[in-house]
């Protein structure tokens, strides 16, 4: 492991929960587990909801992305600036 991940895998708050909830007998190592394979359940469910899901359209690319709904993302005219075909200009196509 990168000693930058190493470094942040030991501070881990999730991992350290489970050392806590384990060593002060709050939930068995099977009751841990058992929680685990939930979680890789729900996130299975939500990649395969958005891998069959259609693509959204452009103009919802930047919704819902910054604090200021008036701010970087939308023009003066209301809409969202990436469907300005400037506004994209120069970048990696999005």
């Amino acid at each position: 492991m990168a000693p930058e991940k190493e470094h942040y895998a030991g501070r881990d708050p999730i991992t350290a929960l489970k050392k806590y909830l384990f060593e002060n007998k709050l939930a068995t190592e099977q009751e841990l587990k058992t929680i685990d394979k939930k979680i890789d359940e729900i996130l299975e469910d939500a990649v395969e909801f958005a891998e069959k899901s259609p693509q959204p359209p452009r103009s919802q690319l930047l919704e819902n992305v910054f604090a200021d709904p008036k701010g970087f993302g939308i023009g003066p005219d209301g809409r969202y600036r990436c469907e300005d075909p400037k506004f994209t200009e120069g970048t990696a196509h999005v």
